[in-house]
């Protein structure tokens, strides 16, 4: 596993510490998480993007749209 060093604010270090503690996991697990939820929301949004103009003539503009669409197919 790789490692990467990252400054942190004051603040930001705290409010880890904090969090990890209340979670009962490392400040490092911690981190990672939140690194790997980003990156997977970014992965979503990109996604989305492409998406959007298909989606948009098919008169979907929005995820209840595509869950509405989907419940339709049952």
């Amino acid at each position: 596993m790789a490692s990467l060093t990252v400054r942190l604010s004051d603040s930001l270090e705290t409010a880890l510490e904090k969090a990890s503690v209340a979670r009962g996991i490392s400040k490092s697990d911690l981190a990672r998480e939140a690194i790997e939820r980003h990156l997977r929301a970014e992965a979503l949004q990109r996604i989305r993007d492409k998406l959007a103009p298909y989606l948009e003539r098919q008169g979907i503009f929005t995820e209840a749209d595509v869950l509405e669409r989907l419940a339709e197919k049952r």
